[in-house]
């Protein structure tokens, strides 16, 4: 699959902070996402790992002013091992579950979560994510409720955003950030200003069990390719002609 919408709004989206070191792409593709994590983060390491060929994204990479920091691998995300947990963790993943599948091999790899169940997923984020780390995914809306499901109890989610193509349309896509619900996650810069009301003031909390930061994005004004304010001040840094 080549750059899409979804891709560039989970790697503008995702929540990179300064001491955010070592970050994964998991199915990295043509290595979009991981690419845009490395411009977002000068001194971090980024991964990005793939069940299919990854030379195009390598290809990419090598061709960007990243490759040093950029790094990419051809395995499944379930047998992927790493000496370090990352401190960031993001996907844009396979998520059609139940519908009809494409008679081409690839598309139904890249659209369709046969190969990356979402039970899988959230096993191997549950692996690989550091005690600290951050998980930012994006799916439709339907299966975003499906996924929110498999990792209850797992994850915990501490940030959403919903995505409408136009005002008039109804949302999606989501864009949801996680923790490991066992352990607090590092707290935001701002985080005072939305701690739950039981949180000391030295930020001891388990910041994942505060309601989820919660709000909407409209991407298309509804006239033609004329996109909205909020979406090109999410994305103005990342605007590439492919």
């Amino acid at each position: 699959m080549k750059v899409g919408t979804d891709g560039v709004l989970l790697g503008a989206w995702a929540a990179v902070r300064p001491q955010d070191r070592r970050m994964l792409d998991i199915g990295t593709g043509t290595g979009l996402i991981a690419l845009m994590l490395a411009q977002r983060a000068p001194e971090a390491h980024v991964t990005g790992v793939d069940i299919d060929d990854v030379g195009q994204a390598r290809e990419n990479a090598a061709a960007s002013p990243w490759s040093g920091r950029v790094a990419f691998a051809q395995c499944p995300v379930q047998e992927f091992e790493t000496p370090e947990p990352f401190d960031l963790i993001v996907s844009n993943p396979p998520f059609f579950v139940d519908s009809l599948t494409c008679p081409d091999g690839g598309r139904t790899a890249a659209r369709h979560a046969v190969h990356l169940p979402f039970g899988d997923l959230r096993d191997a984020v549950l692996r690989l994510l550091a005690p600290g780390g951050r998980f930012a995914v994006i799916l439709s809306t339907a299966e975003a409720e499906r996924f929110l499901a498999v990792c209850a109890g797992r994850l915990a989610l501490v940030r959403r955003t919903d995505v409408r193509t136009t005002p008039r349309r109804p949302a999606k896509r989501a864009l949801m950030e996680f923790v490991r619900a066992d352990r607090p996650a590092a707290p935001p810069a701002d985080c005072s200003a939305d701690r739950p009301a039981d949180c000391s003031a030295d930020c001891s909390a388990d910041c994942s069990a505060a309601v989820p930061e919660v709000s909407e994005l409209v991407v298309g004004t509804g006239e033609h390719e004329c996109y909205t304010p909020e979406y090109r001040a999410l994305t103005r840094d990342f605007y590439l002609k492919f």
